[in-house]
């Protein structure tokens, strides 16, 4: 009888090891992926769409991956739908068995539900904020930028000491709360706007307008101040004042691909977030074909999750020099039971060679997201493309489409000023 348990838990340990090496999402995943690369949005999402219905380790990362594609294809509605069922898998699988976790110190986290890094779920809500943003639907997009930084905030309290609030969530607030004309509070958002992303281009309009508008001439957050800071001429400020009613074109640009996990150089079960290659640095602006400024970073995807992993790596070391213990008494133990030194030897090899580093994490988000913002006139009509500029400036061509056709989206306002339109654009 005795004999009989420890083959049965023997066979039950080899076949946890052997599945901790099988299934690999990246490589499952990867004819998805290029039609999304390739702009295929609509048919990527199709791919995607049998591992998000059903029930898996992986089906997260399905439907974070799905949920994306839909938002490219502008399928707004669905993609919302797809983010809520993400976030729900995220606060379901954030539970795990004790018996489950014990069964990772001799295999990896392979074998465990996909859960999300703290900052993949920020960006489920930022995304939802951007999906309800295009539909029009301010008030909806608004309450997710709030969540936002209530998720930042809660991460933070937990530990995450890299984490700030996302300027990208209280910027769009900004601009939410002052096509409310909520004056005080839009102004406060672009005051905490330029305390985490003093370099964004648009903001010396933007502070000097507000402050305009709250009437506040002096002081440290008065008219005369942002004229200072940003070295405004009499002739700009005029201008800003003069346009603060026209109607807006505002571009949100996803640009590149964020980073992958490969193994650690130092320990291979260690998961590290690595660049991939990004040609494109930045986009200029061309409204009528003429051009009229440059994107500005707003949110880098690419350095949050890098420095948010080697944050993490402490915990993650932690957990595999307990496995290392836990490696080793199941091998000493197997051997004593069954008087196999060599068996042991056997078992404890193959729960090293399990140990392998998880490198699952959600592919298509961006390197970063940036903006640009364009005052226009009301009852005209504009067409907007995107002239790519490269690491060093040089030019990388147009921004084209699935058919190699040159990306131009059309705006037309309407015969009322004040009017804002948000365009976004995948490059």
């Amino acid at each position: 009888m005795k004999n009989r348990t420890l083959v049965c838990r023997a066979y039950f340990l080899f076949a946890l090891l052997f599945l901790s090496g099988c299934g690999n999402y990246s490589s499952e995943t990867k004819a998805a992926r290029e039609e999304f690369y390739s702009g295929k949005y609509t048919d990527a999402a199709k791919a995607l769409e049998k591992g998000a219905k059903e029930e898996g380790i992986d089906q997260l990362l399905f439907v974070l991956d799905r949920a994306t594609a839909l938002h490219q294809a502008s399928d707004f509605d669905q993609s919302i739908e797809q983010f809520a069922l993400a976030e729900k898998l995220m606060e379901q699988k954030d539970y795990t068995s004790i018996s489950a976790e014990v069964a990772t110190l001799v295999s990896n986290d392979k074998i465990l539900p996909y859960k999300g890094e703290a900052f993949e779920k920020i960006l489920v809500s930022q995304y939802q904020a951007l999906n309800y943003l295009f539909l029009g639907k301010k008030e909806d997009a608004l309450v997710e930028c709030r969540r936002v930084n209530h998720k930042t905030q809660l991460f933070i309290s937990q530990g995450y000491k890299t984490f700030t609030l996302s300027p990208m969530a209280i910027y769009l607030s900004a601009m939410m709360y002052e096509d409310n004309q909520d004056w005080n509070d839009a102004f406060v958002d672009y005051q905490q706007t330029f305390k985490l992303l003093p370099d964004l281009k648009n903001l010396r309009e933007d502070l000097y307008r507000l402050a305009w508008r709250n009437k506040i001439f002096d002081g440290p957050t008065g008219t005369d101040h942002w004229a200072e800071e940003f070295e405004l001429s009499k002739e700009e400020q005029k201008k800003i004042r003069d346009t603060a009613k026209d109607p807006e074109i505002v571009v949100l640009v996803e640009n590149g691909r964020s980073p992958e996990k490969k193994p650690h150089p130092n320990w291979q079960a260690l998961p590290r977030f690595y660049a991939r290659e990004n040609p494109v640095k930045s986009a200029e602006v061309l409204v009528n074909q003429t051009s009229t400024g440059e994107s500005s970073v707003l949110y880098n995807v690419e350095s949050t999750a890098i420095a948010t992993l080697d944050e993490k790596i402490s915990w993650i070391i932690a957990k595999k020099v307990a496995g290392v213990v836990v490696k080793e008494g199941v091998g000493y133990g197997i051997g004593r039971a069954t008087k196999s030194p060599i068996l042991g030897d056997i078992a404890r090899l193959g729960m090293y060679i399990a140990d392998q580093a998880d490198l699952r994490s959600w592919l298509t988000l961006p390197k970063d997201f940036q903006v640009f913002r364009f005052r226009g006139k009301a009852g005209e009509t504009y067409k907007v493309a995107l002239k790519l500029k490269g690491l060093q400036g040089q030019d990388e061509g147009f921004a084209k489409d699935s058919s190699g056709k040159t990306l131009e989206k059309v705006v037309l306002f309407g015969s009322k000023n004040g009017e804002r339109q948000f365009l976004h654009f995948r490059i």
